[in-house]
């Protein structure tokens, strides 16, 4: 199963998507594909409509909110899991006030997704709108990235946790996922046992990271991916099983 982010992953350089989908074609008798976004699916379907994008097996929207089965259009049942402790009107009423913090606008929102603009925002204030919320009995997951993007999801939900749930759907371990991104949000794929590419143009808020099943491409965009993927499905059975150990 491969598992992309699509904006500053796979989108960005038409020319390496197109390489990327010719090799994916003879494959996909035995690779499920999976896009893994910030947005929401019907941002993601628009995206397939007009570039070289494969088609997906499924749709990874709204940061890990939301999973959507491609060809059904179909919502996968039973995500997300902890939606009985989430409110997002809660969220707006607490931080509506934080001089610091802009609302993103609606179609970045969603009942499982609140979203705001913090540009250069500090370890500290992140830490406090965090205990603001949680002081107030709103347990939440936060998620930044690009040193703008804040999100509030429901807590244990996120890119990672939706792409390990899936994958349990379709009964693949962790090591047969490869993992694709390029900034703090797609982070969390890679702390559930996948293995992970990190694409050449990613920002250094991901390339910082460092573990065995961590792969650093040398290209950028879909040409990353491709190096990446071809890297992880090169390794051998006992390999994977030794980065397993290691990473774990």
């Amino acid at each position: 199963m491969i598992a992309s982010d699509l904006d500053g992953t796979l989108l960005g350089d038409e020319t390496a998507l197109e390489e990327f989908a010719r090799w994916l074609a003879p494959q996909r008798e035995q690779v499920r594909l999976v896009y893994n976004s910030g947005r929401f699916p019907e941002s993601v379907r628009k995206s397939i409509a007009k570039s070289a994008l494969p088609r997906p097996d499924a749709i990874i929207g709204g940061v890990g909110t939301q999973i959507e089965m491609f060809d059904s259009g179909e919502p996968l049942p039973g995500w997300p899991e902890h939606d009985i402790h989430w409110d997002a009107r809660t969220i707006h009423e607490l931080l509506g006030d934080e001089p610091r913090l802009k609302l993103q606008p609606a179609q970045f929102l969603s009942p499982y997704k609140v979203s705001y603009y913090a540009e250069r925002a500090t370890i500290e204030e992140l830490t406090a709108w965090q205990l603001k919320l949680h002081s107030a009995g709103t347990k939440t997951h936060m998620v930044y990235s690009s040193q703008r993007d804040l999100d509030f999801l429901p807590y244990g939900c996120d890119k990672g946790t939706a792409t390990a749930f899936l994958a349990e759907k379709w009964e693949l371990p962790p090591d047969r996922v490869i993992a694709c991104g390029d900034t703090g949000n797609d982070s969390a794929m890679f702390t559930q046992g996948f293995r992970g590419v990190v694409v050449g143009n990613a920002l250094e808020e991901l390339k910082v990271l460092d573990a065995p099943h961590i792969y650093l491409a040398q290209a950028d965009f879909a040409a990353g991916v491709l190096e990446g993927v071809q890297h992880w499905m090169s390794v051998s059975d006992s390999n994977l099983a030794e980065l397993s150990i290691k990473s774990a």
